[in-house]
């Protein structure tokens, strides 16, 4: 079974600390808990990374949704068996994140 190397983007590594930071004002289990769960995400998709979604407006980026508000966005490079975990958004703010 072949698998994809991971790479966790300092943009997802921003994202996911300014999400703990704000859930652990209030509950610092909580916080940590879903911090794991986006990492232990973004890990998963070394195996069979085109199980999720394509963005509609950019089909080269995927998403799935973890802890049902919150989107973690990816992009397969399949050729050199790569898939870089590139945002994680609270869907309930008002407009996706902007990707260079």
């Amino acid at each position: 079974m072949d698998y994809y190397r991971v790479i966790f983007q300092p943009s997802f590594l921003e994202d996911l600390e300014s999400i703990v930071r704000v859930i652990a004002a209030k509950d610092a289990g909580a916080a940590g808990r879903l911090g794991e769960l986006l990492v232990r995400t973004g890990e998963s998709l070394a195996f069979f990374p085109e199980r999720h979604p394509c963005v509609r407006q950019r089909r080269e980026l995927r998403r799935c949704i973890v802890a049902q508000h919150y989107k973690v966005f990816y992009r397969v490079k399949a050729s050199e068996r790569v898939v870089e975990i590139l945002r994680c958004w609270d869907g309930r703010r008002s407009a996706d994140p902007a990707f260079e």
